[in-house]
């Protein structure tokens, strides 16, 4: 390996393109190797350096092994000195949080809507999927009234992005921009961040 650290994920995956744009955002792809796994297999190469064996992981010198996106964006934002993307001190980290915990629980129920719907139709529970896609139009809906600022960016924009291209991705029948104008101007300003498009999601198969 010729980077010190090599970062695992899927092509899919939204929990490893977030730390992919992350990791672009931050001009730290000189230092980051991407390796493609294979989970859910018998192959799967995240098991070499994780019992977990999910993506994402990153590896590093000194045995350094991190697990979880959350955890491995904020490693790389103090790789070269002083957060960018996370406050720097404990109240400008909480000021941030708040956006930063509603973009991951929508990404986190995103990703466990997609899990249900891959199961078979007898197998789905439809109270689950009520619930899910409800908290889902709730978010829409308080993100079209407070749309995120651009005068400051921190990693909560990164994660918001990729919640909504997920959403669009998985869910083309469900498409939350009708009505939503704010959200989708900010949306489209934001696919056009090179991170963003160097990390697009592959066609379906």
């Amino acid at each position: 390996m010729s980077k010190p650290y090599r970062l695992y994920g899927t092509p899919t995956s939204p929990f490893a393109r977030k730390c992919r744009m992350v990791a672009r955002e931050l001009n730290l792809m000189d230092q980051v190797e991407e390796f493609t796994a294979k989970v859910r297999t018998a192959e799967n190469e995240v098991l070499d350096v994780s019992p977990l064996g999910k993506v994402p992981t990153l590896t590093g010198p000194d045995g350094l092994t991190l697990v979880d996106s959350t955890i491995i964006c904020e490693y790389f934002d103090h790789l070269n000195g002083a957060p960018i993307l996370h406050g720097v001190d404990f109240p400008d980290r909480l000021k941030r949080s708040g956006d930063w915990a509603l973009t991951e629980s929508l990404l986190e129920s995103l990703a466990w809507l997609a899990r249900e719907f891959r199961r078979p139709t007898t197998e789905r529970s439809p109270s689950f999927i009520a619930y899910e896609s409800g908290r889902q139009t709730r978010a829409y809906d308080w993100l079209e009234i407070h749309t995120p600022s651009e005068a400051t960016r921190d990693v909560s924009h990164i994660g918001l992005v990729i919640a909504l291209d997920y959403s669009i991705y998985r869910f083309e029948e469900r498409d939350w921009r009708p009505g939503r104008p704010r959200l989708t101007a900010w949306f489209e300003r934001e696919c056009a961040r090179p991170a963003f498009m160097d990390t697009v999601l592959p066609p379906k198969a």
